[in-house]
């Protein structure tokens, strides 16, 4: 499974809605996600990847995209 894939899957789970997310998605205008929520998928990626993530490496992150380049940037 592609990385974009898997952090896809990784935050519909968390949503457990019928959104549809894409790279584009917008986080908080899009989603609707609040921080609680936004610290929940980082838990799960943190989980996903076998990866400790620092809440300020995702301080500027607005879309599902920021994300992957974000992990990318790490090496994964």
């Amino acid at each position: 499974m592609k990385m974009e894939d898997r952090v896809i899957f990784t935050i519909k789970h968390l949503l457990k809605r019928g959104s549809t997310i894409t790279l584009e998605s917008r986080l908080i205008e899009d989603l609707k996600l609040d921080s609680l929520d936004l610290l929940m998928i980082l838990s799960d990626l943190e989980d996903e990847f076998n990866i400790t993530i620092a809440e300020d490496d995702f301080l500027n992150v607005v879309t599902v995209n920021d994300i992957v380049v974000k992990l990318r940037a790490r090496g994964l």
